[in-house]
């Protein structure tokens, strides 16, 4: 009997016509959710709080018996982890930004140059130091421009505050010489960031102090909370002051230094953040696998331009980002991707608030104005970030995911921006 030679089916073609004209969506599914620590919750961080409940030690200072010094014990491993000398906890990112520039010696007249494209907070804690924000503008890795930064230094100049937006690292190598040789303070926000590197090198770790934060949204995640890290003493000493009013006298160093606040975190922050840093290398292998996979398939896209990396190993890995031509192309294929299933946005919409972009930025605004300084006119970084398509990228993706959503970029670059 003769052997049956086997025949080999070709795929099956693609229906490539756009949802929105009556096409299949290319997502079956819902999205996964963008809570890279917060979906990792599981046993060992409930393991963790208990503990702390047990023990009836809640607050980091102080409490029945000796307790189980959970903050104590994170910001030593904190530190070790990130490579830096010192870590302090707080209670949000925001508190992070505030020590570490006010334990940099930044203060009342001062001026802090951070980039246009940020969350309000980071402005927002500039003005909490008595100091005012001078916006610079982005480049196309949508982290603040070197060439924009020098040009912004005046007299009264005392910091520069870049931010990983996004998860991308900023041009770091460029911004710590121009604060070497202006003599200027660098405080890092890598609150999007965490973990994430240039050249090697963690960040957080390039200037005079890092703030991280630990809210919902973030790689790691307490619910609410942060760390500034430092690898001065100086900054290190004054924050503890600046974070807890009664800091020096707990310590038994005498008097405090600074008019504190109280921006403590619990021994139940520091107990799941124990648990969370250990997943956080786990967290960015996936983040970055499942980035580096679609990016290539993106990049091979008519109409598109991917956001370019100041270094390319070192990118968290949280989100895709990729310029359209013009904002309104973007805007066409934003509407064409949702149609697809796919959870895109516009990072800039002139009709939509949204407070990562300075025009939003009311009080912020004002107070430089009230300063005597000219109003904000960051154009390159409007236009920027107008013409940027994002979308987020869930270390819950997986094979089938990621295959839909490369679909759905082939169709609407291939429908919409060709």
């Amino acid at each position: 009997m003769a052997r049956m030679t086997e025949t080999r089916l070709d795929p099956p073609v693609l229906d490539q016509r756009l949802a929105r004209d009556g096409g299949p969506p290319a997502r079956t599914r819902p999205e996964p959710p963008m809570f890279p620590g917060g979906m990792e919750i599981g046993e060992e961080e409930v393991e963790a709080v208990t503990r702390v409940l047990r023990s009836k030690n809640v607050f980091r200072y102080y409490g029945v018996g000796d307790g189980p010094q959970e903050v104590a014990t994170f910001e030593r491993e904190f530190a070790t982890h990130l490579g830096a000398t010192h870590a302090l906890a707080v209670n949000a990112g925001s508190s992070a930004l505030i020590c570490g520039l006010i334990g940099a010696g930044v203060g009342q007249g001062d001026e802090v140059i951070i980039p246009a494209y940020t969350w309000n907070a980071t402005a927002n804690a500039v003005l909490a130091t008595g100091a005012i924000p001078v916006l610079a503008e982005v480049d196309d890795s949508l982290t603040l421009d070197p060439v924009d930064v020098a040009a912004k230094i005046t007299p009264e100049t005392k910091a520069v505050l870049p931010v990983h937006m996004r998860g991308a690292p900023a041009a770091m190598d460029a911004l710590t010489a121009i604060a070497r040789d202006h003599e200027l303070a660098l405080i890092e926000d890598v609150c999007q960031a965490a973990g994430a590197t240039f050249n090697g090198k963690r960040l957080g770790t390039f200037g005079d102090a890092g703030a991280f934060s630990l809210q919902f949204n973030k790689i790691l995640t307490t619910g609410e909370g942060g760390v500034l890290i430092t690898n001065r003493d100086d900054v290190y000493d004054m924050a503890i002051d600046v974070h807890d009013c009664a800091g020096s006298v707990r310590r038994g160093i005498g008097l405090p230094q600074f008019p504190g606040y109280n921006f403590r975190a619990s021994e139940l922050q520091g107990a799941v953040a124990r648990v969370q840093l250990g997943r956080l290398d786990g967290l960015l292998q996936r983040m970055r696998a499942n980035q580096n996979w679609l990016a290539e398939r993106v990049a091979e896209l008519p109409g598109l331009t991917l956001r370019r990396g100041t270094d390319e190993g070192g990118d968290a890995g949280i989100c895709l980002i990729a310029f359209a031509e013009t904002a309104a192309l973007a805007a066409d294929a934003v509407d064409a991707l949702k149609a697809e299933g796919v959870g895109a946005m516009r990072i800039y919409s002139p009709d939509f608030i949204d407070l990562h972009i300075y025009p939003y930025w009311k009080p912020v605004l004002d107070a430089i104005v009230r300063s005597g300084r000219p109003a904000p006119d960051c154009p390159r970084t409007l236009d920027l970030v107008g013409r940027a398509i994002h979308i987020d990228l869930s270390p819950l993706c997986d094979e089938q995911d990621l295959d839909e959503l490369a679909l759905a970029f082939s169709k609407v670059a291939n429908g919409v921006l060709a």
